[in-house]
């Protein structure tokens, strides 16, 4: 029929409005998000064995980028539908994005990266390509599989999709810079303790895609955990970033990463995802902000100390 939208045009004018969840759910449904990009095709039977995520690539990334718009309408104060909620916080009903810097993540929004789409749109689209590199580096290990540098394949990737849907050259640059460095967050505190200068170093090889980065990190870590997402680390984790953003946007200091992770505490004690693991994280938190542990070592000591005190 003449006038009918293309896939890509379909796409991205789905992208460019609130909601975005079940619109790509049925868009791949009838087949044609991978009219539009093709390489997610590969991702579709792509699984990632370990334990950690709950679906498959393909099915992770359309539910990182359900989990991305459901930023945005938190940060807009926006309900979303039902079938635009991620799996988690069905799960979770109460579970909230907060963070100090929301005013100036609400000003970023509002204007576009170029002349043309508006940055929602091009965040959204970053989220749907975040891993995409990931199936033509998948190796099989015993227990598992690796997927080395995907990050640095799905960037070279994500440039082409992007001079393919049209966009311009700055637009295209926006998504590859998230796409090449959404794994750099969680290395930045590999060594247990960040500096302001690898900090700087990390937004300004991002630009202005940096701040964003940080937010596709949190809607991939949702989209990894799904129903299973412990709400306590989730909220450690947004005390994180935003720890990270005053590096750029406030006054920074050196930054303690938080010693251990609820899957930490699950794995380490054998508890069950619920509020417990949340409290443990908390007393933690404050212990080390304190000067009182600095160790992961230490960390596991004083939550073993706290367990034992709650009788179990």
């Amino acid at each position: 029929m003449a006038g009918e939208p293309t896939p890509v045009q379909e796409l991205m004018a789905l992208l460019a409005r609130p909601g975005c969840g079940a619109a790509l759910r049925a868009l791949d449904a009838a087949g044609r998000l991978t009219q539009a990009i093709p390489e997610l095709e590969a991702a579709r039977a792509c699984d990632q064995p370990g334990g950690i995520h709950f679906l498959p690539v393909l099915g992770h990334l359309i539910e990182t980028a359900t989990a991305a718009d459901w930023l945005l309408s938190q940060l807009d104060g926006r309900p979303s539908a039902a079938a635009d909620l991620p799996a988690a916080v069905q799960r979770h009903p109460d579970l909230r994005f907060a963070s100090a810097w929301a005013a100036r993540y609400r000003e970023r929004f509002a204007e576009p990266v170029a002349a043309g789409r508006t940055r929602a749109a091009l965040f959204r689209l970053a989220a749907l390509l975040h891993d995409i590199g990931k199936p033509a580096t998948r190796a099989d290990v015993p227990g598992g599989a690796t997927f080395y540098d995907h990050q640095k394949v799905g960037a070279r990737m994500a440039e082409a999709i992007g001079q393919r849907l049209g966009l311009s050259a700055a637009e295209t640059g926006y998504v590859t810079a998230i796409v090449r460095a959404h794994m750099r967050p969680g290395q930045l505190g590999s060594g247990g303790m960040v500096t302001v200068r690898a900090l700087r170093r990390f937004f300004r090889d991002t630009g202005d895609a940096g701040p964003d980065v940080l937010l596709v990190v949190l809607a991939d870590h949702m989209a990894t955990r799904g129903p299973h997402l412990d709400p306590g680390s989730w909220y450690a984790h947004l005390r994180w970033n935003d720890a990270l953003l005053d590096a750029v946007w406030g006054e920074p200091e050196e930054l303690a990463r938080p010693l251990l992770t609820g899957h930490d505490l699950m794995a380490a004690f054998g508890l069950a995802p619920g509020p417990l693991i949340g409290r443990l994280l908390a007393q933690i938190g404050e212990a080390q902000a304190g000067g009182d542990i600095a160790t992961r070592e230490q960390a596991l000591a004083l939550a073993a100390r706290l367990l034992q005190s709650m009788g179990r």
